[in-house]
């Protein structure tokens, strides 16, 4: 049997912290978490432990919030993230899994939930990587309700020899007159809006707004400068390309933003950056760098998918996880 605990206070609780300590994840992290409260995204949070009631220890942890999708009353795991679920203990396996999500059906149901949604992470951000979570919540009667392609590269087998002709001759040319500036620490408000705008011009030629605003960026970079890294490409002394990398996991790497300034764009900066950056994860100990998405509502974006494979970059799936209560 199992416990379900809401968790008031993620920040101040020492199971949940002892929990992330030995298995660390940014997007389970309340320092990360914090920032949308920071800036009033209003989130009705409902974070979740689960107690093995035979060993009094945790064996999973959730971050999630309550909204109305449909609707319905919906806990969704979670806003403000690429990605949660559950977090599960290191060595627990399909066996416990599937005891634990009845549970956790069952919380919810009695907590006055009519739907369950959580996004899923990639399975090999986990540290034995395999899909036995996924096993669990079919099992449990959900159904995948989105997914999108994501491009992951192992590190292990990553060599510069390997990549393709063509951005090989690129990223040569480039190393001639672009400078690649690793671990940029920006240590004013006017760097930061330099570095930022470069992002915010990329994106509004694409028609998006990026992720984060500039305030929220600033913060999570301040709160979490070992796991938030900054790249910048210049050129004469200007910055004409950034990178931004989350370090999700102990093992794995997500390039969370990739922009260029638009008179810079037959530069080849977008595959020198990325390059530099994917070499600093692979000195830096991780084992998988995940470029980002390639496809848009279940739609392959072909040019950008193939551009990630000339990087050795396999495609895997985020899924989206979802269950009427």
């Amino acid at each position: 049997m199992y416990d379900i605990i809401k968790c008031e206070n993620i920040e101040k609780d020492i199971e949940w912290l002892e929990f992330l300590r030995n298995q660390y994840n940014i997007f389970f992290d309340p320092v990360f978490l914090k920032y949308n409260d920071e800036f009033n995204k209003n989130f009705k949070w409902h974070h979740l432990k689960i107690r093995d009631n035979k060993t009094n220890k945790i064996v999973a942890i959730i971050p999630g919030n309550e909204k109305i999708i449909d609707e319905k009353r919906t806990y969704f795991s979670c806003d403000g993230v690429s990605f949660a679920g559950f977090l599960w203990k290191n060595r627990l396996d399909a066996s416990n899994y599937i005891k634990v999500i009845p549970e956790f059906k069952e919380y919810l149901i009695n907590e006055g939930f009519e739907k369950c949604i959580i996004k899923g992470m990639p399975f090999l951000y986990k540290n034995t990587p395999d899909e036995e979570n996924e096993y669990s919540f079919f099992q449990a009667g959900f159904n995948i309700s989105s997914y999108a392609i994501t491009n992951i590269i192992n590190l292990d087998e990553f060599d510069f020899k390997n990549i393709s002709g063509s951005k090989k001759r690129s990223i040569n040319k480039s190393k001639q007159f672009i400078k690649i500036n690793s671990e940029v620490e920006l240590n004013s408000a006017d760097e930061f809006i330099a570095f930022y705008n470069v992002l915010k011009v990329d994106r509004n030629l694409k028609n998006v707004v990026p992720t984060h605003s500039r305030e929220e960026l600033e913060y999570l970079t301040q709160k979490l400068k070992k796991r938030i890294i900054l790249f910048s490409a210049e050129v004469d002394g200007v910055i004409a390309g950034i990178c931004i990398l989350f370090c999700i996991t102990n093992s794995v790497v997500l390039n969370f933003y990739l922009a260029q300034v638009e008179e810079y764009n037959k530069t080849g900066i977008p595959e020198y950056i990325l390059y530099e950056s994917i070499n600093w994860a692979k000195k830096n100990g991780f084992k998988y760098y995940d470029i980002g998405t390639s496809s848009v509502n279940n739609k392959l974006s072909e040019g950008l998918f193939q551009f990630k494979k000339t990087f050795l970059a396999n495609g895997f799936l985020r899924k989206n996880f979802e269950l009427n209560l």
